[in-house]
């Protein structure tokens, strides 16, 4: 544009820099207010400094440090066991779910994560020497998700990519060697056939409600950790929910004890397992409150609970070994009325907890061949106040909600009763399935207990095979890999670090009754964008149209780019901008390109086949460039106005004031601005073609509306029977 000297049609570079302005001024502001939310959740460590136990961020870390860790930790550094016993799960490692016994002297790898027990470590690697920098990268890759907007925006730069330059080119030297228009005039018309190509508007909308969306989220206290998953959360049909932290408190209470012997000697024992047993979950919170720890039994060997094993236990010298856990895991079928009488009491929503015992040591962490239950532990969970209103949304949005937990599906039965949740009667025990069964049981069963970590994962990945849109909640070790295998994870602050790490959202208050307005969020957002990306795409598609059919025609290019910034300005930026913010609510149907693309169409084919008719009848007639450039301009804008009112309906009194105002602003500029814009008077007979294809384009709109309609149904179609 400097190079023909017509500066005023480079105007377009400067709505670009307000655009990126802007949009560094949000980023810059939402990075700010995330970044202090963040220090919410940086991971810390226990570490002992010259003999004072201190907690430091991750990074502080230097080489021989003496580190706490427990259950529930995520390894920081590369470190070695000293005193202690560890369960480390290494499978963002190695792949392998099983977790790894770790005793005095075992190496830890950085980015494995502590399944059970408790011990002091010392660092051996830090910096580059340390695996963390390639788990981080490995994570990365993992949790990496697909979503559709990205997605989508990233195929249109493809296409674009692929056609502009070659278009371009061609439109260029057609217009200077073949028509003969100079050179100034053939760049300027070059440059506004590009400039109506490349969506920019599209990518830097985006970008910018993406970022306060969320900012509005940390308000909010929901910590967004990867903006992009606002788009899969405005999608989510199925929401997999962990019942404790989520539904419940978290909190366990001891509501009564049914002894098999003396009460006091199953008081004595579990004195004695709870001075022993490093387990810091619910339950042995909830039995530490209860009984108070005493140590008049020789300890030999230490087994703690895992949410793979469902028990802990220790051997007493000369007692043998005592358990504490889940009773089907414990006992066989030979005490079928103990079980029976557990699932008796479970059935009342109690979560029930035996303690047994066996003569013998339980060695390598297999369970003895004799155990024989000594009593009942029954605790309950305390259901969040907010759980059943907040549950009572999902359904009323067609969400599905499922409760996957490690704990008795009957217990589990039991609170999704108190919540009101649809098929809380018909649960599952995971535990006897075969992942075939399993995978059955995804689509048929709400409520799911006895499920592992790895079964976790599985269902998950079953929903989505089953083209379900997955959110996962969680806050705890056995939650980590569905949480990064889900569409968008959901994790507690009050959970363990594997878990915030891994996940897209962050409660920071840990309030479940945040995630409806979670969810709106994303809805209003994807809503907002598509119809805005709508009306971006307009221009796209009919400067595409438009390039190709001057190609074939041999007539000169219709705009100049000062045109179409105008039109862009008053038609697309300005009521975009002003209408990104509304409250929408409504579920997302269908894909975002393919929404975008039938709404646009329609609009695009009326100004191509209107602008080349103008173009090609006008030059016949001998009409002036510019007498056919205000023909071109205001045939456009009539479009325009029909798309907006089939994207936008005026049903608000906010809508029509910003739609008024912006095509007020719009001829207003057309009148003041003649000369800026390049425009001139048209003939008599320009007149009349030009009110018949503005009568003409509601009837070309409406045809080409059908026209991608029924491809689109035909390319469904085709699609479902290939499927079948």
């Amino acid at each position: 544009m400097a190079l023909t000297g017509s500066y005023q049609n480079g105007l377009f570079v400067f709505v670009v820099f307000s655009n990126v302005i802007i949009n560094m001024f949000q980023e810059i502001r939402s990075k700010r207010t995330l970044d202090k939310l963040a220090l919410l959740k940086v991971a810390k460590v226990n570490v002992y400094r010259d003999g004072n136990l201190e907690t430091l961020p991750i990074h502080k870390l230097v080489l021989d440090d003496i580190l706490l860790l427990k259950n529930g930790d995520q390894v920081p550094a590369d470190a070695k066991v000293i005193e202690g016993s560890l369960e480390v799960n290494e499978s963002l490692l190695t792949g392998e779910m099983d977790s790894i016994s770790k005793e005095p002297d075992a190496e830890l790898f950085s980015g494995s994560f502590v399944t059970a027990g408790e011990a002091l470590c010392q660092v051996i690697h830090v910096g580059e020497e340390n695996y963390i920098e390639k788990i981080n990268k490995e994570a990365k890759t993992i949790k990496r998700q697909k979503y559709l907007i990205q997605g989508s925006l990233n195929k249109v730069i493809r296409w674009i990519s692929m056609i502009l330059i070659p278009l371009c080119t061609l439109l260029f030297l057609k217009q200077y060697f073949i028509t003969h228009a100079s050179f100034n005039k053939a760049i300027l018309r070059t440059v506004a056939a590009a400039v109506g190509m490349f969506p920019e508007g599209l990518f830097l909308l985006t970008s910018v409600t993406l970022t306060i969306s969320a900012v509005y989220l940390a308000r909010k206290k929901v910590l967004v950790q990867e903006l992009n998953c606002i788009d899969a959360l405005a999608r989510v049909d199925v929401l997999c929910l962990d019942k404790t932290g989520t539904i419940t408190e978290g909190q366990m209470t001891v509501e009564k004890v049914i002894p098999f012997t003396s009460e006091e000697e199953m008081a004595e024992i579990t004195q004695n397992l709870l001075a022993h047993l490093p387990d810091k979950n619910p339950t042995a919170m909830a039995l530490r409150d209860f009984f108070p720890e005493k140590e008049t039994y020789v300890m030999q060997h230490v087994v703690p609970f895992s949410s793979e094993r469902k028990f802990s236990c220790v051997s007493f010298e000369g007692k043998g070994t005592y358990f504490i856990g889940a009773a089907s895991i414990l006992l066989s079928k030979e005490h079928a009325p103990v079980l029976k009488q557990e699932r008796a009491l479970a059935e009342q929503g109690y979560r029930v907890i035996v303690l047994a015992h066996s003569p013998q040591t339980c060695e390598n962490h297999e369970l003895p061949a004799t155990i024989e239950p000594l009593g009942f532990f029954l605790l309950s969970d305390t259901v969040r106040s907010d759980a059943k209103a907040t549950l009572e949304y999902f359904r009323s949005q067609a969400i599905q909600c499922k409760i996957i937990s490690g704990d008795d599906p009957v217990t589990v039965s039991q609170i999704a009763k108190k919540v009101n949740l649809p098929g809380a009667s018909d649960y599952i025990d995971v535990s006897t399935l075969t992942s075939e069964e399993l995978k059955e049981a995804v689509g048929n069963y709400q409520i799911f207990g006895r499920v592992t970590p790895q079964q976790k994962k599985e269902m998950v990945i079953y929903l989505k095979e089953m083209n379900h849109t997955v959110a996962m909640t969680g806050d705890g070790v056995n939650d980590v890999l569905a949480l990064k295998e889900a569409d968008c994870s959901i994790a507690m602050a009050s959970g363990v670090d594997a878990a915030r790490q891994v996940a897209n959202l962050v409660l920071l208050e840990n309030q479940f009754s945040a995630l409806p307005s979670v969810l709106d969020e994303g809805r209003r957002v994807i809503n907002n964008i598509t119809r805005s990306g709508s009306l971006v795409l307009v221009q796209v598609l009919f400067s595409i149209l438009i390039t190709m059919g001057t190609l074939l025609s041999g007539t000169a290019y219709p705009f100049e780019p000062i045109q179409l910034t105008i039109i862009n300005a008053c038609f697309v930026g300005i009521p975009t901008f002003l209408l990104n913010f509304e409250p929408d609510f409504n579920r997302i149907k269908g894909a975002f390109l393919s929404t975008i693309f039938k709404n646009a169409f329609p609009a695009s084919l009326s100004i191509a086949i209107g602008t080349l008719l103008i173009i090609n009848i006008g030059h016949l007639f001998g009409s002036s460039g510019q007498a056919l450039s205000i023909m071109c301009v205001i045939f456009t804008a009539w479009n325009y106005i029909l798309i907006q009112r089939k994207i936008y309906p005026p049903n608000s009194k906010y809508r029509t004031f910003v739609f008024f105002g912006t095509q007020l602003l719009y001829f207003i500029a057309l009148i003041v601005g003649r000369d800026l814009f390049n425009l001139g008077n048209t003939t008599y007979i320009n007149l009349i073609l030009l009110v018949a294809l503005l009568n003409y384009s509601v009837f070309i709109q409406r045809l080409a509306s059908k026209l991608v309609h029924r491809v689109f149904r035909r390319y469904a179609k085709k699609g479902a029977l290939q499927k079948s």
